[in-house]
C-alpha cells in the first residue's frame, strides 16, 4: 500500500469512528510524519480498553522517528460502558481487523512491527506465528492462563467459554463501575469473548510445537509481578519457537517492581510507566 492510501484509508476510518456511539477518546490514531517511514509501528490495545491506553505510549514512540498507529479493535471503545457489544466479538472480525491493520501499516512504514498488551498481545502471537509481513513482535503480558486456574484446565474451559451462554462478570465486584479512575475502558468482561482470546493463544502454543514463528524478531515481556496471568504456557511458547530457531527474545520486571498487569495505561491506578516507558521504548527500539 502507498502513503497516500494508507492516509486515505485511515480518513475513512475515522469518519466511521466519528459515530456517536463511539467515545470521542477511543477512535483509532495515528501519528506520522508526512510519508513512509523506514517503521510503522502498530499498538494493539488490551480487552475492555481502548486506543486510548496506548495514547502517551504512542506519543513518545513516534517521537523516536517512527509512523504510529492505533487502531480500535472491534466491539471497544463504546461511549456506553455497560454495552453488551463484547458478547458478539468473534475470531472472524478480529483477524479481519489485523489483517486490516497491517495492510494499512504497511504504507506508513517500509517495515511494520507489531506491540500488544494482554490479549492483544494474543492477537500478536497469533501474527508473530502466520505472518511473515511482521518484522518485529511484541509481545507483552499475554493471556495464556491465570493463576487460578490449573493450566491443564485452561483450554477445556476456554472452549467452553466460547459456546456456552456468555457471562458479564465485574473487573471488581466490590466497586463494580464506581470510583473508576479509567472511565475510557468498560467495568465488565464478557465470558465468551474472553474466551475466544484465551483460545486464539492456546491455539497458536499448539502450533508452534510443529511449525516455527514467521515474525523475523519476537520480544517477549513477563511481568514478574503479574497477578492477572500465568507465566508458565509463555515460557512454553518462548521455547517451542526457540527449539524451530526463532530469534526470540525475552524481558522480565522483577517482582520487587510491584507493577501491575495493565502496565501501559497512565490512567490505571498504581500506575509506574514513567519507569516502564523507556524500558520498553528501549527494547523495542
Amino acid at each position: 500500500m502507498t502513503f497516500a492510501a494508507a492516509m486515505e484509508q485511515l480518513e475513512a476510518i475515522a469518519d466511521a469512528e466519528s459515530d456517536p456511539t463511539i467515545n470521542p477518546i477511543c477512535r483509532g490514531f495515528a501519528h506520522t510524519y508526512g510519508q513512509r517511514t523506514a517503521r510503522c509501528v502498530i499498538l494493539l490495545h488490551g480487552y475492555t480498553n481502548c486506543p486510548q491506553q496506548f495514547r502517551r505510549f504512542a506519543d513518545q514512540l513516534h517521537q523516536l522517528g517512527h509512523n504510529v498507529y492505533v487502531p480500535r479493535i472491534p466491539r471497544h471503545g463504546l461511549a456506553d460502558r455497560m454495552t453488551d457489544a463484547l458478547s458478539y466479538l468473534n475470531r472472524t472480525e478480529l483477524l479481519r481487523a489485523l489483517d486490516q491493520a497491517i495492510s494499512l501499516a504497511t504504507g506508513l512504514g517500509e517495515r511494520v512491527d507489531l506491540v500488544g498488551l494482554s490479549t492483544g498481545a494474543n492477537l500478536v502471537i497469533h501474527a508473530a506465528q502466520h505472518r511473515s509481513d511482521i518484522h518485529q513482535a511484541v509481545i507483552i503480558a499475554p493471556v495464556l492462563g491465570t493463576p487460578t486456574i490449573p493450566f491443564w484446565a485452561t483450554t477445556v474451559l476456554a472452549r467452553l467459554a466460547t459456546v456456552a451462554p456468555n457471562q458479564f462478570r465485574w473487573w471488581d465486584p466490590q466497586i463494580r463501575d464506581q470510583g473508576l479512575r479509567v472511565r475510557h475502558a468498560y467495568p465488565r468482561i464478557a465470558t465468551r469473548s474472553l474466551g475466544m482470546l484465551v483460545g486464539m493463544g492456546l491455539q497458536t502454543l499448539a502450533r508452534a510445537r510443529f511449525a516455527p514463528p514467521r515474525a523475523r524478531d519476537i520480544l517477549v515481556v513477563y511481568n514478574a509481578a503479574d497477578e492477572a496471568v500465568t507465566r508458565a504456557p509463555i515460557e512454553k511458547l518462548v521455547a517451542r519457537w526457540r527449539h524451530h530457531g526463532a530469534h526470540v527474545r525475552t524481558h522480565c520486571f522483577a517482582v520487587e517492581l510491584g507493577l501491575i498487569h495493565d502496565l501501559i495505561d497512565p490512567d490505571q491506578e498504581q500506575q509506574q510507566v514513567d519507569y516502564v516507558y523507556p524500558v520498553l521504548l528501549d527494547l523495542i527500539c
